[in-house]
């Protein structure tokens, strides 16, 4: 994998950047902004992190993440002023909130840097790599052609790819990523810190309501799918709030013989579906029925203004039928 020219063009040629991404940002949309951010700072530009909404507290120790602001009409100048918008890990302007609006309607270049399937064709310069396992490590891959890194740098890198890889463990996690992983460790990254950090920040509010999400699973599909429910009842009774919520689908995929897991969140006014896969099972058509998106085994998808346990049994049958038909 290597990074096209038009892409180093327009890094090398970016005097004032805006470097933004998808909205309730995980560990590869943040490591991989920020590595950006160190990066056009070590060719002397100058950059902002501008996202969508607030970043989840355990991708807040990376460093550079204190100058990240969240858009607003007071930033507006910021995104009038860069000459560059960089549009990392997302494949639809709609994934930005309100930003995307503003971002459609500047006259700077904006490089959309992704790579998830289906993107839409809303940037001037674009490198789309479905097969990277992450945003991070086709970030990486720029920083080893131009020759610029930081220890800072290759700390987000390392904590994006090893978030969107389940720590290296999801099907695209090849001898490429380990080696780009080995470089980024040559470079400063720490993997103990990274890991501990991202993984080890729980409260006891978040374990009790894992304990409670664990208590819903259902098992479908003679035994390959498994279903989990997190009710907003819950989160609230133990100080939890969505993002505590993050990482629980992926129990679902722990039982012997599950092949796709959907763990069911209960939002305000709102239910936030998470799906995953292994095997010759896939989740992204299943998402898509709902205005989701995402990847073959990983996929998500919000649905609005409908009651909550209507979507939970709507989607499981959806889902058992999709396994019954394969």
């Amino acid at each position: 994998m290597l990074a096209p020219e038009n892409i180093l063009h327009a890094i090398r040629s970016t005097r004032t950047a805006v470097i933004t991404t998808h909205m309730n940002p995980d560990g590869d949309a943040i490591g991989s902004a920020l590595g950006l951010w160190h990066l056009l700072r070590t060719l002397g530009c100058s950059a902002t992190v501008m996202l969508p909404n607030a970043a989840p507290s355990n991708l807040l120790w990376m460093e550079g993440s204190g100058a990240m602001v969240v858009y607003d009409e007071s930033s507006r100048k910021i995104l009038d002023d860069a000459d560059t918008i960089f549009v990392l890990d997302l494949n639809a302007i709609s994934r930005l909130g309100d930003l995307g609006a503003a971002i459609v309607a500047s006259t700077a270049t904006i490089v959309n840097i992704d790579h998830h399937t289906y993107p839409e064709d809303f940037a001037g310069v674009a490198w789309i790599d479905t097969d990277a396992c992450s945003t991070a490590v086709m970030i990486a891959q720029i920083a080893n052609v131009i020759g610029s890194y930081t220890p800072a740098m290759a700390m987000c890198l390392y904590t994006g790819i090893m978030t969107d890889t389940g720590s290296f463990r999801f099907p695209r996690t090849t001898s490429d990523v380990h080696r780009t992983v080995a470089k980024l460790i040559d470079e400063g990254a720490d993997p103990v810190r990274s890991y501990d950090e991202v993984m080890n920040r729980g409260s006891v509010g978040r374990t009790r309501l894992l304990g409670l999400a664990l208590s819903t699973m259902g098992v479908h599909a003679s035994g390959r799918l498994c279903t989990m429910v997190v009710r907003n009842a819950d989160m609230l009774a133990n100080n939890c709030t969505r993002e505590d919520v993050e990482g629980f689908v992926s129990q679902t995929l722990a039982l012997e013989g599950v092949t796709m897991g959907i763990l069911f969140v209960e939002l305000e006014g709102e239910t936030k579906i998470s799906f995953r896969s292994k095997g010759d099972t896939y989740v992204r058509d299943l998402a898509a029925l709902y205005g989701g998106g995402g990847h073959v085994y990983a996929a998500g998808a919000r649905v609005k203004g409908r009651a909550f346990e209507e979507v939970v049994g709507e989607v499981t049958r959806k889902a058992v039928e999709s396994m019954t038909n394969d």
